[in-house]
């Protein structure tokens, strides 16, 4: 059953992501890098910040990077410089994470995962746990965004999880 959340929350996380993205295709170029009053200083920063956010601790789930460089990986701005390129990386996010995901089992996501801090303690959470945070993290982060994008007549209306419920028939 948990992986059934699991899967629901990645595919409302993917939904309002693109919403988002969709809302920022409206603005100029000077707006998308105007500096903000909340995340991550602007609306593109903080758009680059959950894709990148997600793409480390993705890397550490999948494998494809130890927990260290998952910890300490971050996209480059300069790589990402519009609206496209935020875009093109999202997709190729999100068609990785939905690969993830339709792969994974309950059992999967009771596995502990084990990661040194600098402070010399051990990170020892479950699966589960971290994929909740990641997409809670993503969740606080679009909301900065789309306060942003209001500010700039261009919002991305409701984000709510039962906005994407509704119209895919849950009771």
């Amino acid at each position: 059953m948990l992986v059934e959340v699991i899967r629901t929350l990645y595919s409302y996380n993917r939904w309002a992501t693109e919403r988002v993205l969709d809302a920022a295709g409206r603005l100029t170029p000077e707006q998308l890098h105007a500096p903000g009053e909340a995340g991550h200083g602007s609306i593109h920063n903080t758009l680059l910040h959950i894709i990148s956010t997600q793409r480390s601790w993705l890397s550490w789930w999948d494998g494809s990077l130890s927990p260290e460089e998952a910890y300490r990986f971050r996209l480059n701005p300069t790589d990402y410089p519009d609206l496209l390129s935020l875009r093109r990386a999202w997709e190729e996010l999100e068609r990785d994470t939905a690969a993830f995901v339709s792969r994974l089992s309950d059992d999967d996501l009771q596995g502990i995962r084990e990661m040194p801090l600098p402070d010399g303690n051990v990170f020892r959470p479950a699966l589960w746990q971290m994929m909740l945070h990641v997409a809670n993290h993503g969740t606080q982060h679009r909301s900065e965004v789309a306060a942003m994008l209001t500010h700039f007549d261009c919002s991305p209306g409701g984000l709510d999880l039962l906005f994407y419920l509704w119209p895919r028939g849950a009771s």
